[in-house]
């Protein structure tokens, strides 16, 4: 079999043969396909024995664009994604598929998460996920406004307005 599933993950997840189906129908009806990649383990390790590096990554994009999905989404589940390891893997995936919007969900599980989200941004994501300051963290996602006044004067800037967001 071409195709291996991962063993920690339930056979739903990351098996192209379970996507297909959806993502014909949707495209046969005219509709926008967003296909979900769950991310795992750490693509910073480039050691022989990691099975979640770039190329694993990248071949399942591949396959997922192949098929006719329009737009990836990075799924970070358990919040895994450094700052690092954001731009290492949103930066391939942006070089293998220049015109496909990216889209980056994680949570702040860490602590970390609105360093990647910005790392992301750097490194081509489309769209990253946040949440309005009062409701944002731990197992939620980053801070919206930590987002906003991050990228404020930069290229990446969202012209929000932080007094506008402070009564959300």
């Amino acid at each position: 079999h071409p195709h291996t599933l991962p063993s920690h993950l339930p056979p739903s997840l990351q098996y192209i043969e379970n996507m297909e189906l959806g993502i014909k129908a949707a495209n046969k009806a005219g509709g926008f396909v967003g296909s979900a990649i769950c991310y795992t383990g750490d693509v910073t390790d480039t050691s022989k024995d990691n099975k979640y590096g770039l190329d694993y990554y990248v071949d399942y994009a591949r396959q997922l664009v192949d098929l006719g999905t329009h737009g990836l989404a990075v799924k970070d589940m358990a919040g895994l994604l450094t700052p690092k390891a954001s731009t290492m893997l949103i930066g391939a995936l942006r070089e293998a598929f220049p015109d496909t919007p990216i889209h980056v969900h994680t949570h702040d599980t860490a602590g970390a998460a609105v360093a990647s989200m910005l790392a992301a941004a750097e490194a081509g994501a489309d769209i990253v996920d946040c949440a309005v300051d009062s409701m944002s963290g731990m197992t939620s996602r980053p801070s919206m406004g930590a987002i906003v006044a991050s990228t404020k004067g930069t290229p990446l800037e969202t012209g929000m307005s932080l007094s506008a967001l402070e009564v959300l």
